[in-house]
């Protein structure tokens, strides 16, 4: 029983981490930096998450 919550609690914790990523990604690809020559450029797989 206490093996089952344990996993049960790994797996919550894995899917807010995943979804937290997720979000930092979309803010990230859809801000610009305030510094006008010091963004590096992101990863080509990032485009996906594009909004506009």
């Amino acid at each position: 029983m206490m093996k089952k919550t344990q996993d049960t609690v790994k797996s919550v914790i894995m899917k807010t981490i995943v979804s937290k990523s997720v979000k930092a990604a979309v803010q990230n690809v859809n801000s610009a930096c305030v510094w006008i020559l010091n963004q590096p450029e992101p990863p080509k797989e990032l485009k996906k998450f594009r909004k506009f």
